[in-house]
């Protein structure tokens, strides 16, 4: 029983979740559409984009009036795919969706 007894408490894990909005803004209202997502789990970080029908979501697209209805999901992608995800979502430039949707492919 002395292992019990001097065994260290374990290091808590703190995760942190950053949620980003239509424009490419953060937001901290869960409740609210999100379109892109990094999870923070001590010091590694996951990105997550919003994807309809297996490729990236585009809120400006044929589907933007659909936002409530379609069945939006996120899918873990590449750092670099996410930064033009992000790009896109704030400039609205379609090259950084283009960009992104041939990183989603490469994931």
């Amino acid at each position: 029983m002395k292992y019990l007894n001097d065994s260290k408490p374990l290091p808590k894990k703190e995760i942190k979740t950053i949620l980003f909005d239509k424009v490419g803004l953060e937001t901290y209202n869960e409740k609210e559409k999100n379109f892109a997502k990094v999870i923070v789990d001590n010091g590694s970080e996951s990105y997550y984009i919003g994807t309809y029908q297996n490729m990236p979501y585009d809120p400006l697209g044929a589907y933007s009036r659909r936002e409530i209805y379609a069945d939006t999901k996120m899918h873990r992608v590449s750092k670099n795919t996410f930064d033009f995800y992000i790009m896109y979502l704030k400039s609205n430039n379609s090259i950084y969706m283009t960009k992104a949707q041939r990183g989603f492919l490469n994931d």
